[in-house]
């Protein structure tokens, strides 16, 4: 990076931390995200990288590194130092294989010539290739390559036991792979807890620097572990010589210099597609450049991401030649998330926006209001603009939140299944959570993946892995109030930040979904589950003591809005919940009789066409069907069972009748295509069936 770069100076928050604690003579566990990139003073390094340039930068005589594969290996001697050969490589992959491999291995073997010993003094053959592969043999016998310097963990704790505990050198170990050490870190076999026990005393007898430049420092050991849960707590906790430093994704300004640096092409960086034109210029002392603006658009956009994948962002615009520009640049990191250049919510044709209100009611009857709150969110996503996105053209939120509450059988799940099918074609992209499959307290593990070590860590969560196959998708969680409290917490931050991340280290985003929460809270009387005594009385308790007509839809809302505020305030304590939630609480209204009627010609539709799909069979209805349905609905409590209860008597009153006619009447199925039948009801509320 040139010297004029914009990250010059900067390092990783993380290598800060580093650096105070090992001034503070401490040795450090460095753990979580060790195999990403991080910068340091304005220069992108491996945390090996960093490790041996800072330690060698220290002036320590010694900088050993230690992993249980490659043994030692040490800061002057490492990859890279010595380069494999350059020559053509032979014909054939298995000859190109074995000649890749020799070369690499005399690359990390310093001194090594690749050949066998038997070998070593040999003429070669006239005319023979001193490029050729030699022949094989078993890798122990004889093979200079065998004699790669593997020191068994054992004896290597044992020498950096001696390295650090001298005072006549400065050293500094570094110890790979510290998790793998043992097979269980809470259980674990006499050998491994003797090499811990060993590791340990490394840590407490390493020896302060009495002279030289680096007089006061400690001879260092830093052991590296990507999950810190698989090493033993004993070993760092109550240890006054060891500090724990956590590898931490990029904060949002490396995020931003990383976009201010790369963005344009540079020295050693073809830049993003278009990102030329992005002008670096300010018109004035007082104006921000264009290239700040879109940089901080990129740092907003790139939340939790790794510095692998801001390099593979600027990989994935010039392949899919994805042009980088103010206000657009979610385009891309949307393609790299998702995978879709287009997305579907913005491909929502005006005309189907318009229709909508008309669509949903056709198949959710007597919401108004829930009709009318879907729709707006439907613009909103079609239009995009949003307080969210402020500052970066793209909101990281879920495109609509709604918590439908109110009695069971008015419609909250059907209008979920139907705004579903209106976006995406097809109820394919629906998914329905039960929530009282998450009663318990640990089954907050099954939206998100237990975490590793745990039963079920392979599956991943049930939530995240729907959300990571298919991230465009309405989402329900049906009767949130039977899941626990603890699962609830876990939509914290979905609905603010628009993403989580699993056990198993992958994250969900949101910001293409809906989600939507049902729930009865309100609904039925609620009661002491020891003593029985009343808590709060539901709303079906009191239209039974009175009538529907008593109950205005603005007394419903009241109660239920009522209902749902003392739940989630003094019910569970969860009022971060419910502010989350806003203005987006949507109460159902209860079925009134003036809807009866179309909701009982809505099933009666959908027991048409199954005839008319399964034997070409015609169904006339004729209207005292409707009148006889209107009746029953009429009985002390049939309405607050709402569609439900009109779905179940028309089974009981039509379908069920209707089959046993066809059975009786008509045996063999097949004369039943091309036939029309009507059906009525009689003076004692039968069904009769006329073949016409």
């Amino acid at each position: 990076m040139s010297e004029s770069s914009p990250t010059e100076g900067l390092s990783s928050r993380w290598i800060l931390d580093f650096e105070k604690q090992a001034q503070r003579r401490k040795h450090i566990v460095l753990y979580g995200n060790i195999h990403d990139q991080f910068l340091w003073r304005g220069v992108y390094l491996t945390a090996n990288e960093f490790l041996n340039a800072y330690f060698a930068g220290q002036g320590f005589d010694v900088v050993a590194r230690y992993d249980p594969i490659d043994g030692f290996r040490f800061g002057d001697d490492g990859p890279g130092k010595h380069k494999p050969s350059t020559a053509p490589l032979p014909d054939g992959m298995r000859a190109r294989f074995d000649e890749v491999i020799r070369r690499g291995v005399i690359a990390r073997t310093p001194g090594l010539s690749g050949r066998d010993s038997a070998d070593a003094t040999a003429t070669p053959a006239a005319g023979a290739d001193p490029l050729a592969v030699p022949p094989r043999q078993r890798p122990s016998v004889g093979s200079d390559i065998s004699r790669a310097r593997r020191t068994p963990p054992e004896e290597a704790f044992a020498d950096l036991r001696i390295l650090l505990s001298q005072d006549q050198i400065s050293a500094a170990a570094l110890l790979d792979l510290g998790d793998m050490l043992t097979s269980d870190p809470e259980r674990y076999a006499a050998d491994e807890r003797g090499l811990l026990m060993l590791l340990k005393r490394v840590t407490l007898e390493a020896s302060v620097i009495r002279h030289g430049r680096l007089t006061g420092y400690r001879n260092t050991l830093v052991v590296t572990a990507g999950d810190l849960k698989r090493v033993p707590d004993w070993f760092y906790r109550e240890n006054p010589f060891v500090s724990l430093v956590q590898a931490s994704r990029p904060a949002k300004e490396e995020r931003r210099q990383f976009a201010v640096a790369f963005l344009r092409p540079g020295p050693g960086s073809g830049g993003f597609y278009g990102g030329e034109q992005i002008s670096d210029q300010k018109p004035d002392a007082d104006t921000t450049s264009t290239l700040e603006l879109v940089a901080d658009e990129f740092a907003d956009l790139t939340e939790g991401f790794q510095s692998m994948d801001l390099e593979a962002l600027r990989h994935t615009s010039w392949k899919e030649r994805i042009t980088v520009r103010s206000g657009e640049l979610w385009r891309l990191v949307d393609f790299f998330k998702f995978g879709l250049k287009h997305d579907p919510w913005e491909q929502l044709k005006p005309e189907k926006v318009r229709r909508a209100r008309e669509e949903l009611s056709a198949n959710v009857i007597g919401q108004p209001v829930a009709i009318e709150a879907v729709t707006t969110m439907l613009t909103g996503a079609r239009v995009g603009i949003s307080l969210a996105a402020a500052g970066h053209g793209r909101s990281t939120r879920p495109k609509g939140i709604f918590f439908f509450v109110g009695p069971t059988g008015v419609g909250k799940t059907e209008l979920a299944k139907s705004v579903t099918k209106l976006i995406f074609g097809d109820e394919g992209a629906f998914a329905r959570f039960d929530m009282s499959e998450y009663k318990e307290e640990h089954a907050a593990e099954k939206l998100a993946g237990a975490p590793p070590g745990f039963v079920g860590y392979e599956e991943g969560g049930q939530l995240t892995n729907r959300v990571i196959e298919q991230p465009y998708s309405i989402l329900l969680f049906d009767e949130i109030e039977k899941a626990h409290p603890r699962v609830l917490d876990k939509f914290l931050q979905i609905l603010e930040d628009g993403r989580l991340t699993d056990g198993k280290g992958q994250t969900a985003y949101f910001n293409q979904t809906a989600i939507i929460f049902t729930s009865n809270i309100g609904a039925s009387d609620l009661t002491d589950p020891h003593t029985g005594a009343m808590l709060r009385e539901g709303i079906m308790s009191k239209v039974q003591h009175d009538t529907v007509e008593e109950f205005p839809y603005e007394k419903v809302e009241a109660h239920f809005r009522a209902e749902v505020d003392w739940y989630f305030t003094s019910r569970i304590g969860r009022a971060e919940l419910l502010n989350r939630l806003g203005d987006n609480v949507i109460v159902f209204d209860l079925i009134r009789p003036e809807f009866v009627r179309a909701i009982g010609q809505k099933f009666l539709g959908k027991l048409e066409t199954a005839a008319l799909e399964k034997y070409q069979l015609q169904l006339r209805f004729h209207d005292s069907v409707l009148q006889g349905l209107e009746k029953r609905m009429e009985e002390k409590g049939n309405l607050m069972f709402g569609g439900r209860r009109i779905k179940s008597l028309l089974e009981s009153m039509v379908e069920r009748p209707l089959n046993g006619w066809i059975f009786e009447n008509l045996p063999r199925l097949e004369s039943l295509d091309g036939r029309a039948l009507e059906l009525s009801f009689n003076d004692s509320g039968k069904l009769d069936v006329r073949d016409v």
